[in-house]
């Protein structure tokens, strides 16, 4: 198991790696902890992560990891989602989370459907020129010339839809279609 913890009171992000079967508890923090948090952070994990707690806490191996860095991220990210203290009142049962977490899902969907229909038409062009280079050398008859260079020019449309780096047909076209 792997989680995020936030400590309000002392302003606090950490993670935590928790294994039942090598009754180990693993954690990090955003920042340099002093004693007291120390103590009150251990005394939290121990009560409340351990699955099945034991009455010997000293069963538990528990081990401070220090400083990890990329904590800072996520406490700024749970900083900018924290509801306003204006905005309590208006919607209480609302989950701070809940835009940070679609936006990041619909960007990463979004990403993810462009990278793969601009691979799969970078694909088909690859696939469509090689098959053209073969007509021409087998003396294949204009027309069908002609269907390559249209089915080529529709399929570099379609990419440009799906990709940053928009290409140009003519950069697409091999010499034995261009004529």
């Amino acid at each position: 198991m792997k989680e995020l913890y936030y400590f309000s009171k002392s302003d606090v992000m950490i993670q935590v790696q928790y294994s039942s079967q090598a009754q180990s508890l693993r954690y990090a923090s955003h920042r340099q902890l002093k004693d007291d948090e120390r103590a009150t952070i251990e005394k939290y994990l121990l009560k409340n992560v351990v699955s099945e707690p034991a009455t010997d806490w000293g069963s538990t191996n528990l081990d401070y990891l220090g400083i990890d860095y990329k904590l800072i991220n996520s406490l700024k990210q749970f900083h900018s989602v924290k509801p306003s203290e204006q905005n309590q009142d208006a919607a209480p049962a609302t989950n701070p989370f809940k835009n940070l977490v679609n936006k990041d899902i619909d960007k990463s969907v979004d990403t993810l459907i462009n990278t793969s229909m601009s691979n799969y038409y970078f694909e088909k062009i690859g696939n469509t020129i090689l098959a053209a280079r073969r007509e021409s050398e087998e003396a294949a008859n204009e027309s069908k010339l002609q269907e390559y260079r249209t089915m080529l020019e529709e399929l570099v449309q379609a990419y440009n839809q799906y990709t940053t780096r928009k290409v140009d047909v003519k950069d697409v076209l091999p010499a034995e279609l261009c004529a």
